[in-house]
């Protein structure tokens, strides 16, 4: 007499998702974390970028299909119960920052005006009374160096950036305080839309120094290209 064996069920695959999905459960929550209490614009300019890089893998990760389950068994499936991992990635993607942005990639900035005599950080301040402009510019570009040193240094620049000409007539000069790649527009217009980029600035908050946006092009782009 001969009895069929039965094969045993593989739980590998199972298991690589479980871990897949533990892995992003631990990413979100350290960029929530990160988020939440403004620490990435104190990281140094290295670790900024890898957690730029951290962010985009989450988006990728959220928007990776489930796999199909395997036909092989000739059993009848059981019932399913809700897979935590696959809650959680439901829930990350309905969080604005897991949004995916459409559009080019390039570099978000943060300009911070000074006096260039006094070092002081005074806000810009218009011609009538009470009327002040921003003591921060955010900025996005593809090109990095071009828009620091050809554009916004240059006193005869004409085009996108007008507060930057409008600060150096007035006698200030900026820093380069800030750093984020990779960004698209839409980055830039939620990073305004939370308003008080001084919780952001490391020069203003005394968490770090200027940047040099040809070195630290050099840096995130041979950061980026090592992958």
């Amino acid at each position: 007499m001969t009895a069929a064996a039965q094969l045993p069920h593989d739980p590998a695959p199972a298991a690589q998702l479980r871990a897949e999905g533990r892995v992003v459960e631990l990413a979100s929550g350290l960029l929530m974390l990160l988020d939440e209490h403004h620490i990435t614009g104190r990281l140094p300019l290295d670790a900024r970028a890898q957690t730029s890089r951290l962010r985009h893998a989450v988006k990728l990760a959220v928007q990776a299909t489930t796999p199909a389950p395997s036909s092989r068994s000739s059993r009848p499936p059981a019932p399913t119960l809700p897979d935590p991992a696959v809650q959680l990635q439901a829930w990350i993607a309905s969080q604005p920052w897991a949004a995916v942005d459409s559009g080019p990639v390039g570099w978000v900035y943060l300009l911070c005006f000074h006096d260039p005599a006094t070092g002081e950080h005074p806000p810009l301040r218009g011609h009538r009374a009470g009327c002040q402009f921003a003591g921060h510019y955010w900025g996005w570009t593809e090109d990095l160096v071009r828009r620091i040193t050809r554009e916004h240094r240059n006193p005869k620049w004409t085009g996108a950036g007008r507060l930057v000409q409008v600060a150096l007539r007035a006698g200030l000069t900026f820093e380069l305080a800030f750093l984020e790649y990779p960004a698209t527009r839409g980055r830039e217009r939620r990073l305004k839309n939370q308003g008080s980029a001084y919780r952001r600035c490391p020069l203003c908050r005394g968490t770090g120094g200027p940047l040099d946006p040809v070195a630290a092009a050099a840096v995130v782009l041979h950061a980026v290209g090592a992958r």
